[in-house]
């Protein structure tokens, strides 16, 4: 009998002690990460994540900051290129990071209060379940269940938005002129992330907007000059101190960084 878990079921064998995660003090999303539920402000550990070598495991930080962590320390590129896809793909919410080999997607927006993450390439299958979205792992043994709060369509809309970013992605670093089914990246069996359903819609949607890696990272520092100009104009004055210079530059980064 298959197993359906969500942030519920976690909470309740938490409390009651049934549940038996391991407890850390930090973790790094990586290439072992499944997902991870917010169980919210009353929990003495505010996350649940299941990894796939070291199993359940309970943390003091919540979501958006393992998230944010992700983004700023270890991503290429880190949010200003993840958000310039955005952009370029008309993608109007947060809900995916794209790394090329995965992609963490969140059923709610990443602005949301509680925001729980998965990762895509981890999972086989979805679908509609009580109002929400139930998700199946690549042995087809658990079922994840993720509360959506405007319904399948929408969430399943963006899964598809998911793909194709981290389609997009891929491509800028593997020249795969928009091929989903990237040998590089690809992990395991068919999964939701390159599943070979997707890849004509993919390769269709992506068709005449893929720009180079240059390009678009020539865009992201003329914006990082913008912002630099505008704090040495708004904070600073003249005459600049090369103490000035350090100062302004990184006031300019930390205004790039991932928040959520």
């Amino acid at each position: 009998m298959m197993t359906v878990y969500s942030r519920e079921y976690y909470q309740a064998g938490l409390a009651e002690g049934k549940i038996k995660a391991k407890k850390l003090d930090k973790y790094r999303l990586g290439p072992d990460f499944i997902l991870a539920y917010d169980l919210g402000p009353a929990a003495s550990y505010r996350t649940l994540l299941v990894d796939r070598k070291q199993g359940e495991i309970v943390l003091r930080a919540t979501t958006k900051t393992l998230l944010a962590h992700f983004v700023n320390e270890d991503l290429p590129g880190g949010y200003p290129l993840q958000d310039k896809l955005y952009k370029l793909l008309g993608i109007r919410e947060q809900h995916v990071i794209s790394a090329g080999h995965g992609a963490i997607f969140s059923p709610e927006s990443f602005h949301a209060g509680l925001v729980d993450l998965v990762a895509l390439q981890r999972m086989r299958g979805m679908e509609a379940c009580q109002g929400g979205l139930l998700m199946t792992d690549l042995a087809g043994v658990n079922c994840y269940f993720f509360q959506v709060k405007r319904g399948y369509a929408n969430a399943s809309r963006q899964v598809k938005e998911a793909v194709v970013h981290n389609a997009l992605y891929c491509s800028l670093f593997h020249g795969l002129a928009g091929q989903v089914g990237c040998q590089v990246c690809r992990q395991g069996d068919w999964n939701l992330l390159y599943g070979p359903s997707y890849q004509q819609a993919v390769e269709a949607d992506l068709a005449g907007r893929i720009p180079s890696l240059r390009q678009l990272l020539a865009e992201i520092k003329a914006e990082e000059k913008a912002v630099l100009k505008q704090i040495l104009l708004d904070e600073l004055g003249l005459p600049l101190l090369p103490d000035d210079l350090d100062y302004a530059l990184k006031q300019a980064e930390k205004k790039l960084l991932f928040r959520i």
